[in-house]
């Protein structure tokens, strides 16, 4: 049995560095997450096998330590998985959570968005057409996007959208026991309130369908329902707002091949894989646990145990993607990557996502043509799951720069 290196501890630091670090530290590296010690997957194939294993299960209850009270219900990391929702759950359940979902992400639908993403897009990039001096396109295009088309998806008033901005952000960022029950009150008082609105005057959005679910086909129970809509809060608008600022960043470095997507010699559709799998905005997740013991790799991962979902160092594995896999290259023909993870389990939004990176990278570089950073250094969002700058400062055009 292979011997266990010191762990590595995850910090809320370069996102990217620390994917390099797990990637190196073989395929099932130990880590520390927030004061937890647990294991990680860190390469494609053991990660994606892992994924369709029966041996480990998504259902929090798996864990041995939560289970047995070692771990508080209100750890910053045990209360991403304390819930009960598609995410969380195994077979039947997971297939019977997942319907009222699935069926507002048919490939039929999220097309039929494309007019609605554009019409959003068009609309932000007028309003910076109006600005002087530098933009911060996350705070003022990346964010607005995303949180948008989210909430038209889901019938959520503007009222709510910093409301979700902050109970996201405490969940994705280090937080203190205390923090996290104060936002899950926070969240109690808005679910309730959400629900609420959407019982008394259903809509044709999705909210109103999981209610549906709940009260007249009796497919989620309540406690579902409200776990059902905080994962999708949570996974709704951060991780889409920040794979396109990565996008942006990753491109303006890279000119030659914004080049070959401006000239028409590249596809955008292929700029958004490598965004995704290069400079994806989800680093690592919370957890499979084990059923029982399995060996990876030369190192057994007890029954109980939880492994850490290490999506951005797989994506980077060199045997799978190539010696260059570190590299951000559009041209490059690569197998697919574990953006949106695989198996049961696999991103219902992933459709979407594409859909608004598309549409959006390809109408900023064609509306704004000389859009270049602003020198500096670029402050890194505070998470060790969210791959992402805190704001991405750009200037629009060369005279502005000048000026």
């Amino acid at each position: 049995m292979a011997a266990v290196p010191e762990p590595v501890v995850l910090t809320p630091a370069d996102a990217r560095e620390q994917a390099l670090r797990l990637r190196a530290a073989g395929p099932l590296a130990r880590v520390v997450v927030e004061g937890l010690e647990v294991w990680a997957l860190t390469r494609d194939r053991e990660l994606r096998e892992a994924l369709t294993d029966p041996r480990f299960r998504r259902n929090w209850r798996t864990w041995r330590a939560l289970a047995e009270g070692e771990v508080a219900t209100d750890h910053p990391v045990a209360a991403m998985v304390y819930l009960d929702n598609m995410l969380t759950v195994d077979g039947e359940a997971h297939r019977r959570m997942r319907g009222p979902v699935a069926r507002a992400f048919t490939p039929r639908r999220v097309e039929s968005l494309r007019p609605a993403v554009g019409a959003v897009v068009d609309s932000l990039l007028e309003e910076l057409a109006e600005r002087d001096g530098p933009v911060d396109l996350k705070a003022e295009f990346a964010y607005p996007l995303s949180m948008r088309v989210f909430s038209e998806l889901f019938g959520i008033p503007e009222r709510d959208h910093d409301r979700m901005r902050q109970m996201v952000a405490t969940a994705f960022s280090p937080s203190t026991p205390e923090e996290v029950r104060a936002m899950r009150e926070q969240l109690d008082a808005f679910l309730t309130e959400l629900i609420s609105d959407k019982r008394s005057e259903p809509g044709e959005d999705l909210t109103s369908a999981l209610v549906s679910a709940t009260d007249e086909e009796h497919q989620l129970s309540d406690a579902e329902l409200r776990d059902t809509l905080w994962l999708l809060v949570t996974a709704g608008f951060e991780t889409t707002s920040s794979a396109l600022v990565n996008g942006v960043q990753a491109l303006l470095s890279h000119p030659e091949q914004l080049a070959l997507l401006r000239s028409g010699s590249a596809a955008w559709t292929d700029a958004v894989e490598e965004v995704l799998r290069q400079a994806g905005s989800v680093a690592t997740l919370p957890f499979l646990f084990a059923a029982e013991d399995v060996e990876i790799g030369g190192r057994t991962v007890r029954a109980g145990e939880p492994v850490l979902l290490a999506y951005l160092a797989a994506n980077l594995d060199t045997d799978r993607y190539g010696a260059d896999a570190a590299e951000f290259d559009l041209t490059r023909s690569r197998p697919r990557h574990l953006a949106f993870g695989h198996g049961p389990h696999t991103c219902l939004g992933a459709a979407l996502a594409r859909l608004e990176l598309e549409v959006a990278l390809k109408a900023l570089f064609i509306r704004f043509p000389e859009v270049s950073l602003v020198e500096g250094d670029v402050p890194r969002l505070g998470s060790v799951f969210i791959n992402s700058p805190a704001s991405l400062p750009v200037r629009l055009s060369a005279q502005r720069a000048a000026a």
